[in-house]
């Protein structure tokens, strides 16, 4: 135990020192040189420093799945929007969850920036703070979730798909990050639960006061708009088609009725010499 201890302790401090070496060779600041090593001592004092995904590589795909179902599916329960969705759709989501770290004082989001993900806190703190970076308005631990509207796209949204809190981590922070591309890739094969999803998302945001009426009225002109034209270019590609087989087939007529006239001709041709 203790030799294999020793090996991974190497292992993992050449990786430190590439790292280093890198950083020199790249000038990068002292301050962030530390703040990068700080990271990889919390990695390997916490037992964080393996990678998931590469110690799970050979495993089939059943058992890797059992084992993200026990690890993370009590985490995803927790988030309000996911709390009554059916299990196969739960499964799909857990499987597509990726770990993250974040050392203190990281930014996790800006008021602003496009929300791709959203987050879930396995462990640590973050706070909210406002735009001077100090001023902190709450503090969310374990279990606690945030970006899960964004991600939605939900219709009339004030916000769009922006954030809308400054976020930043207190200490270091274990995280759960889904991405919206994830999330619609599971939600393909569950329509029913996209709708709900999107319902109980606006929902959250008509309680906030954060739905305008007239934007959603705007979006779905703006999307009946883009119908009518997806239709009419569908038309229009069905038209060209049926112009380009309708000339095919009368040059095909025009052959047959050649052929049938030379044969005709051959026919009284032989009668003649008969």
């Amino acid at each position: 135990m203790i030799s294999n201890m020793s090996a991974e302790r190497v292992e993992f401090q050449a990786k430190i020192d590439s790292i280093k070496q890198y950083m020199h060779f790249r000038k990068v600041t002292k301050d962030l040189e530390a703040r990068v090593v700080k990271w990889f001592d919390y990695l390997w004092t916490e037992g964080k420093s393996c990678d998931e995904k590469l110690v799970l590589k050979n495993l089939p795909d059943k058992l890797k799945a059992e084992i993200a179902i026990n690890v993370h599916l009590e985490t995803l329960r927790k988030v309000r929007i996911f709390q009554d969705c059916e299990a196969g759709l739960l499964v799909e989501l857990v499987l597509k969850l990726q770990p993250q770290v974040f050392s203190p004082g990281d930014y996790i989001c800006k008021k602003g920036d496009i929300g791709r993900e959203m987050y879930i806190i396995k462990e640590g703190k973050l706070a909210v703070v406002a735009d001077d970076g100090v001023t902190q308005f709450v503090v969310l631990s374990d279990g606690a979730y945030f970006g899960e509207i964004s991600i939605l796209g939900i219709k009339g949204s004030k916000a769009g798909n922006r954030r809308t809190a400054n976020i930043r981590s207190v200490g270091y922070s274990d995280l759960f990050a889904l991405s919206k591309d994830d999330l619609m890739e599971a939600l393909i094969e569950y329509p029913d639960a996209k709708y709900a999803l999107e319902d109980k998302g606006r929902a959250i945001l008509m309680k906030d006061n954060l739905i305008d009426e007239s934007l959603v009225d705007a979006v779905d002109a703006k999307d009946l708009e883009d119908k009518v034209n997806q239709i009419g270019g569908s038309v229009e590609v069905m038209m060209t088609k049926l112009t380009k087989l309708s000339n095919q087939y009368e040059s095909s007529q025009r052959k047959l009725r050649q052929r049938l006239t030379n044969l005709s001709n051959q026919v009284r041709s032989l009668r003649v010499d008969e």
